[in-house]
This record gives structure tokens, C-alpha cells and sequence, in this order.
């Protein structure tokens, strides 16, 4: 049996769903939701049918059918406010309303088809992949939509999944860490391919089945479903294990109005509505309880330990705002529900100019906070509890968290290594084909390696195809999309996919600053300052904070605002001493303002980690090729080639 929508497709007998032919990967629970609202949309399904249908009378909250709702909702691209597939009917339940088409004439035996021999133990790989599957497309094979998604021709899959391990080889640089990866992720690849075989064939048992009593049950449309959560009382999993198990999720609680007036409740139940949203942006896999539920707690001041049992969820966010005359104050803090204990605390301060703008502003800012403190607090649990997991969501966590360190060649390398294990262990996980790619982008634009630039763009380009074939909108693939784009020269192209992620997450400092670089180079400097403060103002105390302060400094010295620019440039080296670039334009603006013992110490600095340096050489290939910039910044790059003569840095 298999369901059309729009441009999804589910097939039963392949437990899969897919978007315009890429599969689109979602929770178990989640596909079962979709599947059973789907197979009643001609009916309103209440809350008690969903909670015997998935859970089975396991005892859940109802902020668990909540994230699953909204997982569903995120994986076809709609959301609560648009409905445009799942209606929430208010106390009744909910209805699919998408256009569906049926069709039932599959055969069977594509439930366990994979191209390969089942039993042959050299294939692990090719056995996660059904023979009519849609891999992504290698670069030579296709041709590019307006977002770079490939359209055309398929290669044989055996062919795919081979050029599929090519392009994830390690370079010079990595040796030796593909094989730890590949023996922690061997026995995880054989159990879930195990499993994967033994899903299917029971699903095509289930397709075999002609007692009509056993259809009956999943497709009636009249009878209520009855919850006896009693039944199955052995079979119920604690509170206390869900609430250790090694997914992370948030409430966050409607934040308090202090200000003594209660007509302004308005502006904190609006930083909490936004706030939840942005979170499930900024987190992306992780659940958050529904904006409904969290309502709920609304005053009542219960006991965070209390607030974990009930909605099982790991962490509390909760905070205050206080609104006078002329600014806006807004305290938060984070809690772990097991212990009730902070995590971390911060206060957010905005000058009152447009409500909305100051509401943007402080929303923007603690979701960023936030994803940050969860993405380290998780990797840190994962390194203390299960130091050797091979499990994709560690990997993931860790790969994340170093990534969110000051940027230098060993946190590459570390990374990558963390994101290729998750590849490892799931070849079509976006998060670690995105990941992998980031690292190699970051590492030509940052001057990493002097050479084998062209072949790390173009891996990171393929894989990046791979990534948005899968999940069209996974927010790290596109950040690196983006990057990709400015270090190719297309800045236009990667102004457009700046913008993408803005409207996925408006909360990105990192997205502001990729935005200025690409305007900067585009010979656009003011423009280009406009957005770094934009990425200051969200972000201060970020760890990628140094490179728009590097951005600002260079973006200044072309203005000719010399004092200004050594400022930014002091500050970019605080945020991150291992930054080399900052010590070349420092050297430069030294140097224009005469200030010549200066100008030779940041030049020296300089030459000491790039000792073939010359103001002929200086950034004509990263961290964009100089001949691929607009001829207004070439015109006005002069300027810092002229500083650097000035200092004395060889011709």
C-alpha cells in the first residue's frame, strides 16, 4: 500500500516516506502517527485513539503526542499555524486533510528488495539501500535547480553507494581515524540492518494477511479507540528512564511579567511563543513541548523535578522580563529537571524602540544562547556517560560541540572525524553528511591548507547535494551551502541561501555574518558593517563572534576608518588567538596611520605562521579567490595592499 500527497509518497512495505523521491527520515512513532491519521482522514482522530494506536497503552503525556504531532508537521513542511495537512480540531483531536491518493498494486516483494544478496556479509552498506531507491546525484550527473538540488539522470545504485564512500575517504591530513570509526560502528550496522530486514519482512506478512478482522482494527471509521492503560502495566517505561534516555528535550515555561502591570503580560507570553518556536529551529531533533502545554504552568509555580516527571522532559527553560520606560530586561536560565539544577543563567538587556523589534532582538538571542548550552551540555553527558557509543545522536552532539569552539585546524579535523563516524553508522544521516562538509569548507575559507583547496570544495559541494536531497531543509547544510557559494565566488547565489536559513532561523548570528562577507566582497563595505552588528547584536558572547569581528576590521580599513578597524581586529584576536588573518590587517592599518612599530609586531606575528607571505600573494586564493571578487573590491583592496607594503611585508 502506498499513500500520495502533494509531493510525499509512503510506502508501507517499506516503512519509508519521501519527498520528490528522497527519503525523507522520520521516528517510528512519528511515521506511525502520519500513517494512522492518513488511513482515517476521512474523521476526526482524538487524542485517546492516538495514545492506544501508537503507544498502545503505554502511559504518555500529552506533551509526547505533542513533539510527535510536530515532528510529523516538520517533516511534510507544514506547521501549526498553516495546518496545511494536520488540522488540530480544539478538544476534539486531529484530522490529515492533504489530498490523498491510494495505490495498492506494489508488489510485496519490494519490501526486501535491496539490489544485493541479503546474506552476503560484504555489503552492509548497499543492504540499507531498497534497489528503487533515489540517492542523491553526484555533480556530473545532474543539473542544478535555483537551491542546487539535482534533477536528472540515476546512476546504477551499486555505482552510487561506491562513489558514496569515495567521496567520504579521508584526506592526507585524517589518516588513521576511519578505522576506529569503522569497529565502533560495525556492530551497530549489523544490528540495525537486522533490523531494518526483519521490519520489512514482517511488514510484508502484513501485507500477505487476508483475516479481515486484523484490517478491520486499523481501518474502521466508526469505533472509538478505548485506552485500558492498565493492560500493559510490565511494559510501561518509567518517567526516570525516559528522562535519561540520550534524546534531550525542553519546555519551556511561559516566562513571568514583573513589571507590576499586568497588560503587559502580552510582551513575556510573546517572548515565550517565540522562543519555543525559534528553539525547534535552533534545535532541530530535539523535542519541544507545544506552546498548549506549556501554557499550562502559566502561574502555578511548580517544582522543576515535578514539571520533568510530568512532561518527561530533560530540561527547563523559564525567565522574567521587566519592561520600564525606556528598556527591557529579560533574565533567564536553564534547569535540569532530574536534579533541579542550574545549568546557566543569563540577563538579556534591549533599549525599548518598537516592541517588536526589542522582542526579535531578545528571542534571537537566548534561542542562540540556549542551542549552544544544549548542544555542550549534551556532548559533555555523552563523552562522561557513554564515552564509546557509536549511537548517531552522540556522534552528532559531539561533532556539534566541537564545531562551536574557536575555530583552528585540530577542532576540523576533530570534528570531521566525529561527523564521519555518524556517516558510518547512518549513510543517509543529513546531520552527518552536512557536518563533514562544514569542516571541509571551513577549512579552505580559514587557510588551513595550502593546497588541495578545488578538491575540498567539491567533496563538500557533493555532499552537501546528498544532505538538502535528504532534508531540503536541515539548517547546517544550508549555513554550509552558504559558505560554499561565497568561497566559489557566487555571492549572490550564497546571499540567497543566507536568506534561507534566516527563514528557517532568524536567530543565526553565524547567517548575519555570511550575509556581510558576501556583501563585502561584492565591493558593498557599508552594507556589509549593517550586517555584522546585525551578528553582534545576537551573538556577543558567541563562539564564532571572532569572524565578523575579523569581517568588521576588514570591511573598515577599505573605508578608511583605520582606528575603527584595529579595534574590531584586537577584539577578533581576543575571541580567537588562533585566528592568523587578523594580525595581517592589523599590520596593515598600523601602518596607514603611522604607526610603524606596531605595524612591524602585527606583521611579525603574521609572517611567523606564514612565512612565505607577499603583498603580491596576500588572499588571492582564500579565503576567496581575489580574481572572483567584483571589481569595486578589487579597487578597494588596494588600500590594505598598500598598509602591508607600508609595514613591510615583502612585494
Amino acid at each position: 500500500m502506498n499513500f500520495r500527497f502533494a509531493d510525499f509518497e509512503i510506502n508501507l512495505a517499506r516503512q519509508e516516506m519521501r519527498c520528490t523521491g528522497a527519503i525523507v527520515h522520520v521516528e517510528p512513532q512519528v511515521f506511525d502517527l502520519l500513517v494512522h491519521l492518513i488511513r482515517n482522514r476521512d474523521r476526526i482522530v482524538s487524542k485517546d485513539e492516538l495514545f492506544e494506536a501508537i503507544w498502545q497503552g503505554r502511559i504518555v503525556s500529552e506533551a509526547t503526542l505533542s513533539s510527535r504531532i510536530s515532528a510529523a508537521r516538520r517533516a511534510l513542511g507544514d506547521s501549526g499555524n498553516d495546518q496545511s495537512f494536520i488540522r488540530t480540531l480544539h478538544k476534539r483531536g486531529f484530522r490529515f486533510v492533504g489530498d490523498v491518493e491510494c495505490d495498492s498494486s506494489a508488489p510485496a516483494a519490494d519490501a526486501i528488495e535491496t539490489g544485493v544478496a541479503l546474506e552476503d556479509p560484504g555489503h552492509e552498506t548497499a543492504k540499507l539501500v531498497p534497489a528503487h531507491a533515489s540517492l542523491p546525484l553526484l555533480e556530473e550527473d545532474q543539473e542544478y535547480l535555483a537551491h542546487g538540488l539535482a534533477v536528472a539522470s540515476r546512476p546504477a545504485v551499486a555505482d552510487r553507494v561506491s562513489e558514496a564512500a569515495d567521496d567520504l575517504a579521508m584526506l592526507p591530513a585524517d589518516a588513521g581515524a576511519a578505522a576506529a570509526a569503522q569497529t565502533k560502528a560495525e556492530a551497530s550496522n549489523r544490528r540495525r540492518v537486522t533490523r531494518n530486514l526483519l521490519v520489512a519482512v514482517g511488514a510484508v506478512a502484513l501485507v500477505l494477511l487476508t483475516a479481515p478482522a486484523a484490517w478491520w482494527l486499523l481501518l474502521s471509521s466508526s469505533t472509538p479507540y478505548v485506552k485500558d492503560r492498565g493492560a500493559v502495566a510490565s511494559e510501561v517505561v518509567s518517567a526516570e528512564d525516559r528522562l535519561n534516555a540520550s534524546t534531550p528535550s525542553i519546555v519551556v515555561l511561559p516566562f513571568a511579567n514583573l513589571s507590576g502591570d499586568p497588560k503587559r503580560d502580552y510582551l513575556a507570553d510573546g517572548i515565550t511563543d517565540s522562543l519555543i518556536s525559534d528553539l525547534a529551529h535552533a534545535l532541530p531533533g530535539v523535542p519541544i513541548v507545544s506552546r498548549d502545554t506549556a501554557f499550562t504552568y502559566k502561574g502555578r509555580g511548580a517544582d522543576a523535578r515535578e514539571i520533568g516527571r510530568e512532561l518527561e522532559v530533560r530540561y527547563l527553560l523559564e525567565g522574567s522580563v521587566v519592561l520600564d520606560d525606556e528598556r527591557v530586561r529579560v533574565n533567564t536560565r536553564l534547569v535540569e529537571t532530574r536534579e533541579a539544577s542550574q545549568l546557566w543563567a543569563e540577563r538579556f538587556d534591549a533599549e525599548l524602540k518598537s516592541i517588536l523589534q526589542v522582542q526579535d532582538e531578545i528571542v534571537s538571542r537566548v534561542s542562540r544562547a540556549i542551542g549552544l548550552q544544549v548542544v555542550d551540555i549534551e556532548a559533555r553527558r555523552s563523552w562522561r556517560e557513554r564515552p564509546d557509543s557509536a549511537e548517531l545522536i552522540d556522534l552528532v552532539m559531539r561533532g556539534k560541540s566541537v564545531l562551536n569552539l574557536p575555530s583552528s585546524q585540530a577542532t576540523m579535523i576533530e570534528a570531521r572525524g566525529l561527523f564521519e563516524q555518524a556517516v558510518n553508522v547512518e549513510p543517509a544521516s543529513a546531520d552527518g553528511l552536512a557536518g563533514v562538509a562544514t569542516t571541509l569548507v571551513f577549512e579552505f575559507l580559514n587557510g588551513y591548507y595550502e593546497t588541495g583547496g578545488d578538491e575540498r570544495l567539491g567533496r563538500a559541494e557533493r555532499l552537501l547535494n546528498r544532505a538538502l536531497a535528504i532534508e531540503p531543509r536541515h539548517l547546517m547544510a544550508l549555513k554550509a551551502n552558504a559558505a560554499l557559494r561565497r568561497a566559489q565566488g557566487r555571492f549572490d547565489d550564497a546571499i540567497d541561501m543566507a536568506k534561507m536559513v534566516i527563514m528557517e532561523n532568524p536567530g543565526e548570528p553565524w547567517t548575519y555574518k555570511e550575509l556581510g562577507l558576501s556583501s563585502l566582497y561584492l565591493g558593498k563595505p557599508e552594507q556589509a558593517l549593517e550586517w555584522f552588528a546585525k551578528a553582534d547584536r545576537i551573538g556577543p558572547r558567541d563562539p564564532g563572534r571572532w569572524t565578523w569581528l575579523d569581517g568588521r576590521g576588514h570591511a573598515l580599513i577599505l573605508l578608511g576608518r583605520d582606528e575603527e578597524a584595529i579595534r574590531a581586529l584586537v577584539n577578533a584576536l581576543d575571541a580567537n588567538p588562533k585566528n592568523i588573518s587578523p594580525h595581517a590587517f592589523l599590520a596593515a592599518a598600523y601602518a596607514l596611520l603611522g604607526r610603524p612599530e606596531e605595524a612591524r609586531a602585527a606583521l611579525a606575528a603574521y609572517l611567523e605562521r606564514r612565512p612565505g607571505a607577499r603583498v603580491s600573494t596576500f588572499r588571492t586564493q582564500a579565503p576567496v579567490p581575489l580574481a572572483l571578487t567584483s571589481a569595486a573590491y578589487r579597487q578597494q583592496f588596494a588600500r590594505v595592499r598598500e598598509g602591508l607594503r607600508k609595514s613591510g611585508m615583502p612585494e
